[in-house]
């Protein structure tokens, strides 16, 4: 009885070490799991290999489920703790092994040919379940007051594995047969195998530099002219005053958000309240109007064309910059210049 007790605690301790390295690395163990999924899918589409290619594909059919687990743990922090994703894929590997020993005996009669074509039907229907999850998992949890830089990287790999699933799977299963299309099936697979590669690869980078952010709990009522409010209102200003960002032509509330590492919406209450401005769009043309106007006064400058000031004050074309000057001024940019500028000796021109 001691070697069979002793044999059930190594297994035991196998197992726990498995699960234990899921819950603390799930991203590293569910990227491993794909890209050997995918490697033997290659492997066994490109070569021709008999039984081994058969039983290294076995492990390609299961991409799909990897892809899931891969896309659960970039975008959910606690998917390491659930097993019932583990158990769900390992279903669909259990359905889809008979299938891969004995898919020939899906087109005779009896028993086992009902058998397997009833699991050939719900390995389709998981299959395309988890396909669709996978693309869902993005989308849980998305918040406006997320980071920039995490809310681009959710909509990225959506849209990045939303082509992926249309053009490998649902484009190529309805094309005619004999189509080029059609005839050209495997290596369009195997080129969207190897940009889904890619594609993990640089999410698994970029959720390494950059952990999930998680479920935050509520926070408290951030109130604009709170010390707090008053605070970011300056930090805002530094950028504006010191960086001069605002001679950026494409500059957006989110890009200020994103360099002040605040949600956008606590940079929009600190611009609406602390600093008293209407809206973002006002407080950044308040200072190109003031840059222009510097540099309409500027006898240096009085033969430099309006649209020039206007594009070297962060205006991307000419019609904004006068709407926003005679709002700001009550003039247009040209009447104000020949009312103001002046010589170095002080006459008027």
């Amino acid at each position: 009885m001691k070697p069979a007790q002793s044999h059930d605690r190594a297994e035991g301790s196998a197992l726990e070490t498995v699960l234990r390295f899921w819950e603390m690395r799930t991203v590293d163990a569910a990227a491993i799991a794909f890209w050997i999924s995918i490697a033997s899918f290659l492997v066994s589409t490109a070569f021709e290999l008999g039984t081994v290619g058969a039983i290294i594909g076995m492990a390609g059919t299961s991409a799909c489920g990897f892809s899931w687990l891969f896309a659960r743990a970039l975008f959910q922090k606690d998917a390491g703790q659930e097993l019932w994703p583990l158990i769900l894929v390992g279903g669909l590997i259990a359905i889809g092994l008979p299938l891969d020993l004995f898919g020939g005996a899906l087109h005779g009669h009896g028993l086992i040919a009902t058998g397997l074509a009833m699991a050939a039907t719900l390995h389709a229907l998981l299959s395309s379940t988890v396909l669709l999850l996978a693309f869902v998992e993005a989308w849980r949890g998305y918040r406006s007051d997320l980071p920039p830089a995490e809310r681009r990287f959710r909509l990225t790999f959506a849209s990045a594995y939303g082509s992926l699933v249309i053009i490998a799977v649902i484009w190529l299963n309805n094309t005619p047969e004999g189509s080029l299309a059609s005839r050209s099936g495997d290596l369009i697979r195997m080129l969207a195998a190897s940009v889904a590669v890619m594609l993990t690869l640089w999410a698994w980078r970029f959720r390494k530099r950059h952990p999930h952010p998680g479920r935050k709990r509520q926070p408290r009522r951030f109130e604009a002219h709170s010390a707090e409010g008053i605070e970011l209102g300056q930090r805002i200003l530094t950028l504006l005053q010191e960086q001069r960002i605002y001679l950026e032509p494409e500059l957006k509330l989110a890009d200020l958000a994103e360099r002040l590492n605040e949600p956008d919406h606590k940079a929009r209450n600190a611009i609406t309240g602390a600093l008293g401005f209407r809206n973002f769009n006002a407080m950044v043309n308040q200072f190109r109007i003031q840059a222009a106007k510097v540099l309409l006064e500027d006898v240096e400058t009085r033969n430099t064309s309006i649209l020039s000031i206007a594009l070297d004050c962060g205006f991307s074309s000419i019609g904004p910059f006068n709407r926003a000057f005679k709002l700001e001024t009550g003039q247009t940019p040209s009447a104000y210049r020949k009312e103001r500028v002046v010589t170095r000796a002080g006459t008027t021109p």
